[in-house]
């Protein structure tokens, strides 16, 4: 039977399943243990979400409800500087000082700057009920991801075994007014403004892309254009980063996840049946109780348990260079202590990131392929 015939049966016997098949990593991505050997810079904050630098070298970190800052360049006795009725989510650095951070349910509040304890609300374009990240571009406007209009963030995996496609980035005008630049995406986890700063880059955590959207003017809605496809992990938020670009991603695919992701029977009976904590879906950690789901290649042999098992829980960080091409990695695997890397900051030498898996502020390095 020829090629081609099969290829169409596929499509007719599988219709649902995504026709972009779970990469391998190799070359630049080969899965190595350089994540565990990086600093860590405080374990004070329980799963730290996002992390920024402000103008002034501070650093703010979100969790929970709430906003800590460091003061010391050692990291020590973090501060809260604010706190909120919703989840504390994404957060940038402002030009003017201080940072903008995303609170679900309410909007972008503005702490430590000329306009300390100002909330910009968004009120109109249905509210902003899942905002997972933001950035201040270069004429002043905030621009915010919108995860999901069917889910709050603490609801993620909700959304991804929902096959939800809600997502949006907004722009918030100097003024106050709120556009919808880009809609219908698979939860948009990560924004930056691009290195040539006419553009902005979005991660779109469950088609695993990368998006460049340009940045027009108000009204303007362009078309977002993929720049890298078929990640093998789920992006989160990412940052410029010298000549390049810093990505985190927060989870690992596996085989198991994107074959449960084509049955809609089976993926309905366990949402409806089962706990979250226990469902076939990505995890920020592993709490290795007897109910979480176990692929063959994960069981324990001799006592011992393979780096190279499915993961449960993975910690991904991502180099790439100026054409988002993946330069170096480093990795957490199966057994380790550095998972579920939501956030990455730079003050323009060093690279942080956030954690959330593991309770964990740490400084990474680019390292060179192996």
């Amino acid at each position: 039977m020829s090629s081609v015939v099969v290829d169409i049966l596929k499509e007719l016997v599988f219709r649902n399943r995504d026709r972009r098949a779970n990469p391998v990593l190799d070359g630049p991505m080969r899965p190595n243990s350089a994540l565990e050997e990086c600093p860590v810079l405080s374990t004070a904050i329980a799963e730290p979400d996002d992390i920024a630098v402000a103008m002034d070298g501070s650093v703010y970190v979100t969790a929970g409800r709430g906003v800590h800052r460091f003061n010391g360049a050692d990291f020590s006795n973090p501060t809260v500087v604010a706190e909120f009725d919703g989840p504390a989510t994404g957060i940038a650095a402002h030009p003017a000082g201080g940072v903008a951070v995303c609170v679900a349910g309410q909007g972008i509040a503005l702490i430590g700057g000329p306009d300390e304890g100002r909330m910009l609300g968004i009120e109109g374009q249905g509210g902003l009920k899942c905002p997972t990240a933001l950035v201040v571009g270069p004429e002043g406007d905030i621009y915010v991801c919108d995860g999901s209009r069917d889910n709050t963030p603490d609801r993620w995996a909700y959304d991804l075994m929902q096959k939800r496609r809600s997502g949006r980035v907004l722009r918030i005008g100097a003024g106050g007014q709120v556009d919808v630049i880009a809609d219908g995406l698979g939860y948009p986890n990560g924004i930056c403004v691009a290195l040539d700063g006419s553009s902005l880059i979005v991660s779109e955590a469950w088609t695993h892309d990368l998006l460049r959207l340009p940045m027009g003017p108000a009204g303007a809605r362009p078309r977002p254009v993929p720049v890298q496809q078929n990640l093998p992990g789920y992006p989160a938020r990412i940052v410029p980063c010298g000549t390049g670009y810093c990505l985190a991603m927060f989870a690992l695919r596996t085989q198991l996840v994107d074959f449960v992701l084509t049955e809609d029977s089976y993926r309905r009976k366990m949402i409806e049946r089962i706990e979250p904590a226990f469902w076939i879906a990505p995890a920020l950690r592993s709490e290795g109780h007897y109910l979480e789901p176990v692929q063959g290649g994960g069981l324990k042999k001799h006592g011992s348990l393979k780096a190279w098992a499915p993961p449960r829980s993975y910690g991904l960080v991502v180099f790439l260079d100026d054409e988002l091409e993946p330069e170096s990695s480093l990795h957490s695997r199966v057994g380790g202590t550095c998972h579920g890397i939501t956030g990455v900051a730079t003050d323009g030498h060093q690279v942080f990131v956030a954690s959330k898996g593991n309770g964990k502020i740490m400084q990474v390095t680019a390292r060179l392929t192996q």
